[in-house]
């Protein structure tokens, strides 16, 4: 009998490499449409993170007589004398006074100075660094200040402030956020409702100010501050909730005005002046500077927004760029007396 045997061939070289092309091509032409579709649904979840935190705004006002609360507050240093002596964060008070859920607390009374963060938060924008790359940072912290909407910095986490233990003996509590309300820093005569130029409705109350605005009858302490008429903030001072910003990406509490004096003190590597590098430009870029944010309004919609246009502004009337300056054609305003 004739045993009919058959060998088995290999693949040669030629086809081996042929395969490895095609495989090669492959992936070049499917792995920037998956990074695209990637990004894309990031926007998305931002988008409906800072939806949910806008509402959760707005209740928490209608809840408290129409005032819109402080973004944050800060903590005495072991002063107990002091209003609010452990400090207040915005967005451990939306989680703390159950406004939302889905915050994890970075704190644990058995771990006093030590944070524990976790990613998944309804303030976690998932363009923004990781907590476990890059550790949040304190409110007050000079590392959340960028360059430019596409620096790094501006994508960092904050968890404003959180002490560790209280003085009013509450368990401890803390939230990070990637997001930062629409705010500036108490002290500039500017920030006075309703004669000043930079009424953002929120406002950072330090602890200590420095100096006693002519006239304004506000002394250098937390109970002074917050007793002063003209930075009370209600929800009724916006007239137009579709244009005026309340929640914005970015990491620096003073992210709107970008710098001392509303100037331009942010220069970028080839020359440009940002007069509001604070906000974030995370989500895809057009240049290298720039990119584009969104920003939550207080009728509760959420709007994408091109960077350029907003933080390179400038009055050709006046000469002037910065947060004071942008016009509502723009599609967005930082100031109240600009929205009204």
């Amino acid at each position: 009998m004739r045993r009919n045997r058959t060998s088995n061939r290999g693949f040669t070289l030629v086809e081996l490499l042929v395969v490895i092309g095609i495989i090669a091509v492959l992936i070049g032409i499917l792995l920037p449409a998956l990074s695209r579709a990637r990004r894309a649904a990031n926007q998305v979840k931002c988008s409906s993170n800072m939806r949910q935190i806008a509402m959760a705004i707005i209740q928490y006002a209608n809840n408290n007589k129409g005032i819109l609360p402080p973004a944050m507050i800060n903590d005495s240093g072991g002063d107990a004398t002091i209003p609010y002596a452990d400090g207040w964060f915005w967005a451990s008070e939306l989680v703390h006074q159950k406004y939302l859920t889905g915050a994890p607390n970075i704190l644990k009374a058995a771990f006093p100075g030590q944070y524990f963060f976790n990613g998944d938060s309804i303030f976690r924008c998932p363009e923004g660094l990781s907590p476990d790359n890059w550790p949040p940072g304190v409110g007050t912290s000079g590392i959340n200040i960028g360059q430019a909407p596409t620096d790094s910095a501006n994508s960092i986490g904050v968890y404003g402030v959180a002490a560790n233990p209280r003085l009013d003996k509450q368990d401890p509590y803390g939230t990070v956020t990637w997001y930062q309300l629409n705010n500036v820093q108490t002290g500039a005569a500017g920030n006075f409702y309703p004669s000043g130029s930079l009424i953002t409705p929120f406002l950072f109350f330090a602890s200590k100010q420095n100096g006693k605005p002519s006239g304004s009858g506000i002394g250098p302490g937390m109970a002074g501050q917050l007793q002063f008429p003209g930075y009370q903030r209600k929800i009724t001072m916006v007239k137009k909730t579709s244009s005026l910003c309340m929640v914005a990406e970015a990491a620096g509490l003073n992210w709107v005005m970008g710098g001392p004096g509303n100037s331009p003190n942010m220069t970028t590597p080839n020359g440009e002046n940002n007069w509001m590098p604070g906000i974030s430009g995370r989500h895809g870029r057009t240049a290298r500077n720039h990119g584009f944010s969104n920003i939550a309004f207080f009728d509760g919609h959420v709007a994408q927004f091109d960077t350029k246009a907003l933080s390179t502004y400038v009055n050709p009337v006046t000469s002037k760029g910065g947060a004071d300056a942008i016009p509502q054609s723009v599609g967005v305003v930082f100031t109240i007396n600009l929205a009204r």
